[in-house]
This record gives C-alpha cells, structure tokens and sequence, in this order.
C-alpha cells in the first residue's frame, strides 16, 4: 500500500548556506536505488536487557483467531449495574511512554514512509514534506540519513519529532521492516549500537493502547471485556515506566512487557474501548500495580509471587475459582483419556508399570512374579500451595495379579501310638547297673554284628511348591509427577513453564466401578491477574461490565483516573526561525583527487553501497582503511576471488572490498 507513495523525483535539497548554516532536508528518497546498502559485514549487538519479567502468555495474534461471535449464545442481560464513579488519580505522570521496538530485531536499516509532520530533533530548518521517504542506516556505531539521494552523518543517534497535523490527517511513519503495515505515532529516536540501530518510539499511553488492546486481545471481542483489557495493559505500561530505572526506554513490543504492533483504524472497538477508560488506571499501595493478565487461568487464578521470585507485595491479587474461565469454550485444554486397563495410552501405562514394579518389589515380588491389572482410581495429589490446584503428582490406584503358592488344606492332627513295654526292666533312679548289663553296654558301642548303628538315611529331594495367578485384594498406590511425566511424557502440557493446573474425570461402569479416566490439563499463560477468556464470558455471556471484571481479577485494586497534562504537539511553523542551526553543521567531505590513468588489466567502477568499508586484506577480520561514500570512483586492478573480494584502488589509498557493491 504505502510503496505507492513513492516518488520518482527528488525535491531539491539545500545543505549549507553561504553563512555555514547546516542542512535543511525535504524531499522523497529515491526508492529506486534500493535504499542504503549494507557494508559487507554487519556485527549483532543487542538491546539493553529489559527487567527480567516472564512474558505475557496472552491470546494468538488476533488475525490467527476464529471469529468470536460464532461460538458463544447472546449475553445474558445482566441486573442493571451504574457504573461507579472513577476519582481523579492521587499520582501524576506526563502520559509519554518511551517503547523499544524490539520486535525489529537490531535492523542495520530502517525505511521509513513519514505520513505526518516531521523534523530532524525539532529543529524546523530540518524538515520532511508528508510521505517523505527516509533511510537510515548504522555503520560502526553512527547513524545515517538518506533523503532523496543524499545521505547525511547525523552521529550516535537522531530524533525524527513529529508535530502538529490537519485535523483529520494521519500523523506518523509506517516502518517496512514491522510486521503489518500499521502506523506508529510519536516521535522516534534511533540510536546506533556498532551497526545496529535501536529504535524507541516516544508515544502518548493512549496512542500506545490503541496498538496493544488490538493484539493482546481482538478487536472482536465483547466491548467490556476489551475497556477491561486496556485498563490493565494501561496500568502495566505505566508500572514498567515507573520500574525502566536508567534504562533509555520503559519496555519493548513484544511478549517480554506487551505486544504492540501500531495503530489500525479499522479496530473500532478497540478505539472506543480506549477512549472510553482514558487514563484509568489501577493504584496499590501508593503506585501502579503489576497488572498482569493471561489468556487462561484454567479455572482459578495464581499470585505472582507463587511463580516468580522477588515479585514483592501483590496483595491486589488473589487465588479465587474462576467459573467464567471454566465455562467458556474457548479456553484452551489438553486432555486424555484411557479405560481402567489403561488401553488409550502405552506411555502411561509403562510408567504405571515401572511405578508398580518398585511397589511391589518392597513386598518380595519380583520379576514375573506379578502383572498390572488395572486402574481403580486416580486423583490430583500434593498441591504446590495450600489451596492451589497446581497440583505436583497424580495418585494412581492400581490392582495387580499376583503369582502366589496354591493354597492347601491344612493336615488333620494324629494321636501319638502307644508305647510297646519291654521285658528288660528299668533300672530305679538310685540302683546301680549290674557288671553284666556294664559288659552288654559295652558290647552294643565297641563290638559289632547285630549290635552295630544304624545307617543315615538319604534327604528327599524338596518338591515345587504349586502357585497360581491371582487378583490381589489390596489396591496399590503409586505416584506420577504431574510436570515431568504427565505433561512432558504424555504431550499434556499448555506451557513452557509448569504452571498448568490438573484434574481428572472418572466414568462409571453399570456397576458403579471406574470404567474409564480423563485427565485434563488447563491454564493457557501463568494464571495471575487477569483471564482473557475469563473475561470474554463475563462480558459477552453474562452481560458484566468492565468495572465488574477488573474488580474480580485485581480485588486490592484502587481504580483511579489520571489526568494527563497538556502535551499537545507543536505547531511546526512555531518552532523559531531556523535553517538548521539547532544542529552543529556536518562536517564536509574532502574532495578526493583525481584517479591516475588506468593500466593495463584494470578499469574504473563506481561504489552502489550507502557507505562501504575499503579493507587493508580480503577479509572482514582486517583493519578498514577508510569508508568510501556512495557515488565514489575508484580502479579496480584485478579480478575477484572466491569470496568475492577484489583489489581497488585511489589516487590516495588500496585495500580490497566486496565487488558485488561495485558498479562498472
């Protein structure tokens, strides 16, 4: 759409004036030479870190969404509720917020369509014509300006300062390297880091919203639920503001803090939504809470402090059940479900097994000595806190056969026989044996024949005992852990942390006894604040209004609305008389001397980069010589190698660069 505001010709540009005045820009950039060209090699340098915070794990980009209407019946008109008055804000702030787009991902380059009123840092004598075309590029740590056909050192960094526009027009820039073609409204501040620029956009906190409420929720949802959404995200902006310490931006565009993607006129519902919080905000303690949010909560919310460290006093949260999140169809959940056998899941079961193998090995069982049966039951077990269903294992009651001896009937008891007598009479305690019965006792331990002992009778060989297979009567627990095994080994999982909550379903047979399970896994994002689709129900199901929403998810909070200062832009020509002078004059070019006469094998070219790096060797790890601007002529006295470097010189200098950023 907006390459179709190019033009082909450039306005006439004056650069200094006879009094040494520096430049005054205004034209269209040539969009056909192709922009500003890269050196031949460009260093990754990332942005200063934001405050290490877990990324909003909100809903899909809204034009990944399936229409919303399709899915829910008409609101049920909810009892008649006034909305209550929201007092003025007890805190101030200047309503400007300073966002790092992050989402560019370090360009080398930026093209820009500036569709609004813009000058260089505020200065008037510097100035752009609506739908001017700019380019700017870092090149060791400084930035570049190209306007039709020229390019300019505007140091370490520039401020493109937007200003007042005609009622009625658009007033921003539209970027080529984001992602939609929307417009950024504010000021835009680049700064190069090596060669890599780091873009942040100055821009109002409702201009801001208007970007943001589209993407983190959809302009289709119910209306209330999206007045409720931008009361928060506007409440989260302005915390990480008052957090951003030294940093040169308050937070990014992306997940890290929120998304933002610019301003798309068509999202009415999201305009209205914003126009008609403007400024509320929600207070704690003296400031600006945290107001996370979260696409599902699954059920029930969590407290920021139970899944970050250091998070500090959340007070205005709490850990309630959340039917409107439960109820609604489009809140996301992994499920699974198996017969009491198990049948529906082979993982599970060996993990059942395993499980029951180190049970049952404590009762002497070992291998082959026993099979898994079934399930009897299954149930969330060892909650992370007291009254969370963050639940860290699932207990498993388990029935196993067992191979155990057959059982045998017990012998009936015999009466002892009776004692035969004897005729050899029994000596009396005190009577002394005769020398005959002496000598007869002597002949049964010393002589032999008839009197000698018994022979040892060999042992039997033992016989196996009988067992058979048989259904144990006690039911064995087992434990699974809800994170490493259920959600990683059987694909549960909604999340990259493990923050998912748990629960299971059971289907009775005709019986009454557990015919099947299904295990359910809920909780899209981390759960604390607000639910995005706890909100859509409450609005568009229950007829709930924004006031109502945001006192259900943030209960300690107190609503407030700020009243930002008058920050309107200024008018251009209001700006004092100037022709460039609020910027130090650049510093002019030396006029290179003369090539010498070709000779033989070599032939004149002509630099088609931006700014390109003359090397003393034909690699990028060599010293650079100096950077030859776009337009110079040198001789280029030998063919190319294997990695395209070829030999060049000046009158003054040689070295090697890149042929393919050579005309000839």
């Amino acid at each position: 759409m907006r390459n179709n505001l190019y033009k082909t010709a450039a306005l006439m540009l004056a650069l200094m004036l006879a009094t040494g005045a520096p430049a005054r820009a205004a034209g269209l950039f040539d969009w056909l030479t192709g922009g500003p060209k890269a050196t031949e090699a460009a260093a990754v340098v990332t942005l200063p870190p934001a405050e290490q915070l877990l990324p909003n794990e909100t809903l899909p980009p809204a034009e990944t969404l399936a229409p919303e209407a399709t899915f829910a019946p008409e609101a049920t008109p909810a009892p008649e509720v006034t909305l209550a008055p929201v007092p003025e804000a007890v805190i101030e702030d200047d309503g400007v917020l300073r966002v790092a787009l992050a989402s560019l991902s370090e360009p080398q380059q930026l093209h820009l369509t500036l569709a609004g009123v813009y000058a260089v840092d505020g200065d008037p004598g510097f100035r752009f014509d609506r739908d001017a075309r700019v380019a700017l590029s870092a090149v060791e740590g400084r930035v570049y300006l190209s306007v039709g056909g020229l390019t300019i050192d505007m140091g370490t960094s520039v401020t493109l300062t937007r200003h007042r526009a005609g009622e009625g027009e658009q007033n921003g820039l539209f970027i080529d390297e984001s992602e939609k073609e929307t417009l950024y409204c504010g000021d835009l501040r680049v700064s190069a880091e090596q060669d890599c620029l780091h873009p942040v956009l100055n821009i109002s906190v409702e201009e801001y919203l208007l970007g943001v409420v589209a993407y983190e929720m959809s302009d289709s949802f119910p209306i209330e639920a999206l007045k409720a959404q931008a009361v928060a995200a506007r409440t989260y902006a302005l915390q990480r503001k008052w957090a951003a310490g030294k940093r040169d931006y308050d937070l990014v565009d992306t997940t890290a803090d929120q998304v933002f993607k610019g301003f798309d006129p068509t999202y009415q519902n999201v305009i209205r939504a914003v126009e008609d919080t403007r400024g509320v905000v929600g207070l704690y303690n003296g400031g600006f809470a945290v107001c996370y949010y979260t696409a599902s909560n699954g059920g029930q919310t969590a407290l920021a402090s139970q899944l970050w460290a250091g998070i500090g006093d959340d007070g205005y949260l709490a850990v309630v059940d959340d039917p409107y999140d439960l109820e609604n169809p489009r809140s996301l959940q992994n499920d699974l479900t198996v017969t009491a056998t198990c049948e529906g899941s082979a993982a599970l079961k060996a993990m059942l097994e395993s499980a029951l193998s180190e049970r049952l090995s404590r009762d002497g069982f070992g291998e082959g000595e026993w099979e898994f049966d079934s399930i009897a039951s299954i149930a969330p077990a060892d909650p992370r806190f007291e009254g969370s269903r963050m639940y860290e294992s699932l207990a498993f009651g388990l029935k196993a056969r067992l191979l155990v001896p057959v059982a045998t009937p017990t012998p009936e008891p015999t009466e002892a026989p009776a004692t035969v007598p004897t005729d050899v009479p029994t000596p009396g305690p005190t009577e002394a044996p005769t020398a005959g019965a002496a000598g007869e006792l002597a002949a049964i331990f010393i002589g032999g024949g008839a009197t000698d002992a018994p022979e040892t009778p060999e042992t039997p060989e033992p016989t196996e005992v009988p067992r058979e297979w048989v259904l144990s009567e006690e039911i064995y627990t087992v434990k699974l852990s809800v994170y490493d095994q259920i959600k990683d080994g059987l694909s549960l999982g909604l999340n990259g942390s493990d923050c998912e909550l748990v629960s299971v379903e059971t289907q009775a047979g005709p019986d009454g006894a557990a015919q099947a399970f299904t295990i359910i896994m809920r909780r899209f994002g981390h759960g604390v604040g607000m639910s995005q689709r706890g909100a859509q129900w409450m609005a568009g199901h229950y007829g709930m209004n924004w006031q109502q929403i945001v006192g259900f998810y943030y209960p300690g909070l107190s609503v407030q609305r700020m009243a930002w200062p008058d920050g309107g832009l200024t008018e251009l020509d209001a700006l004092p008389d100037s022709v460039g002078a609020a910027r130090p004059k650049p510093t002019a070019t030396p006029t290179p001397a003369p090539l010498p006469e070709l000779k033989e094998g070599e032939r004149y070219a002509t630099v088609n980069a931006t700014a390109l790096n003359l090397r003393e060797q034909p690699t990028t790890a060599s010293r650079v010589v100096d950077r030859l601007s776009k337009g110079r002529r040198l001789i280029v006295s030998g063919e190319a190698d294997a990695d395209g470097w070829v030999p060049v010189h000046t009158a003054e200098l040689e070295g090697f660069v890149k042929e393919e950023y050579l005309n000839y």
